[in-house]
């Protein structure tokens, strides 16, 4: 009797933590931070626009100018699940530097974004943002730059068009096998509402992919890229770079990252 009482309390606390888990996840995954409408950026050379990708919900975005007199093409950076495009842009001059335009937009809910996001519009708007950019670009001028969260968006997309090159800055197999594999006790297979199923699309892509990944990343763990790649029966030696000592931020600042993307963006 005694041992059922125990059994009975633990039970429920497990009950209450994935009750908490249904009800607090979108606060655990997402940290968009809102900006004024009126905020004016600072970068230089960046154009501020909007694509309306449904009643009512418009995206801001901005549009970075290679520092080349004739670019070589674009690319379409998705980033990751926190702050706003006044963090994101920053890392425009990665591309720009090597002879790429840029455009980068906040996701529902993020800076000047209205809407609420979850994984349905997450991957419509993802394509949509594509399409209105293969309007300007052929479409083997566009590059995919998935970060972090964002790179749920690149792989869909790039599994669905035919583009130049894929890159993956932190990759996952899915949202649910990240947390699962850090909190194993808890099925979150079953109550995400974000699950980003990587693995599902990445066989699926036909261009060329490269990964880079820490090994020592707190967010996203490194065996989820190998994971990755491997569903997909990707060479490692040839897709992924992996940055030793490297955590979740930070990837650029590692030599073997800006030798890796100058071979990338060569052309």
């Amino acid at each position: 009797m005694f041992k059922l009482k125990y059994l009975q309390i633990a039970l429920t606390i497990y009950a209450v933590l994935i009750a908490g888990l249904v009800l607090f996840q979108r606060f655990i995954i997402l940290h968009p931070k809102k900006l004024a409408k009126d905020y004016l950026y600072e970068f230089p050379k960046a154009e501020e626009f909007y694509v309306v990708v449904a009643p009512e919900v418009k995206l801001n975005a901005l549009r970075f100018a290679s520092e080349d007199s004739v670019s070589k093409g674009v690319v379409l950076y998705y980033h990751g699940n926190a702050d706003n495009l006044t963090r994101w842009g920053e890392y425009a001059s990665e591309f720009t530097k090597r002879g790429y335009d840029v455009v980068m937009y906040d996701y529902r809910g993020f800076g000047k974004s209205n809407g609420r996001l979850d994984e349905q519009n997450f991957l419509f708007d993802a394509q949509y943002i594509f399409d209105d950019l293969s309007r300007r670009y052929n479409p083997d001028k566009i590059v995919l730059y998935g970060r972090s969260l964002g790179c749920g968006a690149a792989i869909k997309v790039a599994s669905n068009n035919a583009v130049k090159k894929l890159i993956l800055e932190t990759p996952y197999y899915s949202l649910p096998d990240v947390a699962f594999s850090r909190f194993p006790i808890f099925p979150f297979k079953y109550v995400s509402e974000f699950k980003l199923n990587a693995y599902e699309w990445l066989p699926k892509v036909h261009c060329n992919v490269h990964v880079f990944h820490g090994t020592d990343d707190e967010i996203i763990p490194y065996k989820q890229s190998i994971k990755l790649l491997e569903s997909a029966n990707k060479n490692l030696d040839k897709t992924l770079t992996t940055l030793q000592g490297g955590h979740h931020q930070g990837l650029d600042k590692f030599k073997e990252y800006q030798t890796k993307l100058d071979e990338l963006l060569a052309n």
